[in-house]
């Protein structure tokens, strides 16, 4: 329990030392650009390639396959179900579509990332790299598909730096082989900016946002519930069914649940944004979850503990 109270406690230091900066426009919209910019280009892959010098053993890997699996089934049976629930809503047609993509998408990479290897170190990273590689395939072709009506793009899901460096981690993970010391050491020191840097930017976000309006929105509350308590409910009792009945690393099923509670993603902005579906919708709702979750994923991750030991 004080691991995770120190975990999270790095982490609002963070937000709050973003938010500030914004405040007193030492941090401005281009600096902030920039710096995630540099965040989703060179450091998070970084910190991918960092995850892949993990020790190797068979019950990580059995991990890292149950981790896509997992994903590849919440993703296909969240859309099928979501996408029914959204016909029922009355919304309008962009809204219902929005809705759709928020509650199915989570920010895994921007905000799952850093909290997975801020919790359970390179093995937590490792998983969450496996599980965001069936994020890719879903958000750049289905969901792409809902938002604009037209057909995804495979470069988007293949070309992309994340992508790039999770398949090089799999692959050195996978292979006999480790990074030497020379390689390894200056990757881990640029790996290591990836949680307060992450956070810097969140903090910073946040100070530019009318909470009022955000907080005050009911048809953002409905996504924030879905994504933040149904949707990782569901996910929680499936996997300790499973792993009641199958062995599993209680990593392995703490990170399949916690890649499920994580806030909207901001990806579902840009492309409502591109494609003119609801982008207004997109963002309140998105930043609510974002401040909500400083609420709701504690209380998962809490729950992980108790039940996955």
């Amino acid at each position: 329990m004080n691991t995770l109270f120190l975990v999270f406690l790095k982490i609002v230091v963070a937000v709050a030392i973003g938010f500030l900066l914004r405040k007193h426009r030492v941090l401005d919209e281009r600096m902030q650009k920039g710096l995630s910019d540099m965040l989703l280009r060179a450091i998070l892959p970084f910190s991918i390639l960092a995850s892949a010098n993990y020790p190797k053993s068979d019950d990580v890997f059995r991990g890292m396959i149950a981790a896509f699996i997992a994903a590849v089934i919440y993703y296909s049976v969240s859309l099928v179900i979501l996408r029914a629930i959204s016909k029922k809503l009355p919304f309008q047609d962009n809204e219902k579509r929005v809705f759709v993509t928020m509650t199915t998408f989570a920010n895994t990479s921007f905000v799952g990332f850093p909290v997975m290897s801020a919790l359970y170190g390179d093995h937590g990273l490792l998983l969450a790299v496996v599980f965001n590689m069936a994020y890719n395939i879903f958000m750049y072709t289905y969901g792409v598909h809902l938002l604009s009506g037209k057909s995804g793009d495979w470069k988007e899901v293949f070309l992309n730096p994340v992508t790039i460096s999770s398949v090089v981690a799999i692959a050195i993970f996978v292979s006999p082989w480790t990074l030497p010391v020379y390689v390894s050491d200056p990757i881990t020191l640029i790996s290591n900016m990836t949680v307060p840097l992450s956070m810097i930017i969140i903090g910073s976000n946040l100070a530019t946002l009318p909470f009022q309006k955000v907080l005050s929105d009911p048809k953002s509350y409905l996504v924030s519930l879905m994504r933040l308590l149904i949707i990782p409910g569901s996910v929680m009792l499936c996997v300790f069914l499973l792993y009641k009945m199958f062995p599993m690393l209680p990593t392995t099923a703490s990170v399949i649940v916690l890649m499920c509670a994580l806030p909207c993603g901001s990806m579902n902005v840009i492309l409502s944004e591109k494609y003119n579906c609801a982008p207004d919708y997109a963002a309140r709702a998105t930043v609510q979850s974002m401040i909500l979750t400083l609420i709701t994923l504690p209380l998962m991750v809490f729950f992980c503990m108790k039940m996955f030991v």
